[in-house]
């Protein structure tokens, strides 16, 4: 009788599981690193931007770089980029809210190097990251912010998304390839010379 009963209760957890998977659902998650770069002049600021360039394009399907100018003076203090909301105050900001979308994007000040890049290689699975990189010279060394951005689709939209939501189950996601592309992307710094220290991030 214990056991029947068991039965009947595991198999109403797995009923009302698969019930929950079917339902279709676009979930948005993000999350940032900023970091802190000492390099001595013989190092210098091209160097640093070519590392994080190439660990960038060896992680993503697609990226926009632009090489920027410091700002002068140097800020004392290390930089850390802001979230703004482009649209705030027009009409469609407020159909953005009403909808329940966050229009908000990242946005750095003095900046030598931008990049904005999309891994939509696992596109066929209802899945994309963007990634958002700048670094930021001030007088100490160099601010490096990561702000990244991952969307899956799950349920039952069609038969291929169903069969990733499933697959997700075992496999998991891709959002477990943003900590190494980040973690690659200091490595590639740290080949240079300079060291490379976390100083926040979430989550």
């Amino acid at each position: 009788m214990k056991i029947s009963t068991a039965i009947l209760g595991m198999t109403s957890v797995l009923a009302l599981a698969g019930c929950a998977m079917s339902t279709p659902t676009v979930e948005t998650t993000y999350g940032y690193a900023v970091f802190d770069i000492k390099a001595g002049p013989e190092i210098g600021t091209a160097r640093i931007a070519e590392a994080i360039k190439v660990a960038v394009q060896k992680n993503m399907t697609r990226a926009q770089i632009t090489n920027g100018i410091p700002p002068s003076p140097l800020p004392t203090s290390a930089p850390r980029f802001q979230l703004v909301s482009p649209f705030k105050g027009s009409n469609v900001g407020a159909l953005a809210a009403a909808s329940g979308q966050n229009l908000q994007v990242p946005m750095c000040e003095g900046t030598v190097l931008t990049v904005n890049a999309k891994d939509d290689s696992m596109s066929k699975y209802a899945e994309g990251t963007t990634f958002f990189a700048c670094m930021m010279p001030y007088q100490g060394g160099y601010a490096l912010d990561v702000y990244t951005t991952f969307r899956k689709a799950s349920g039952a939209f069609n038969a291929s998304i169903m069969a990733a939501t499933l697959g997700r189950t075992v496999m998991g996601d891709s959002s477990q390839f943003i900590p190494r592309t980040i973690g690659q992307i200091v490595d590639s710094i740290k080949q240079t010379g300079a060291t490379v220290t976390m100083t926040e991030a979430y989550p």
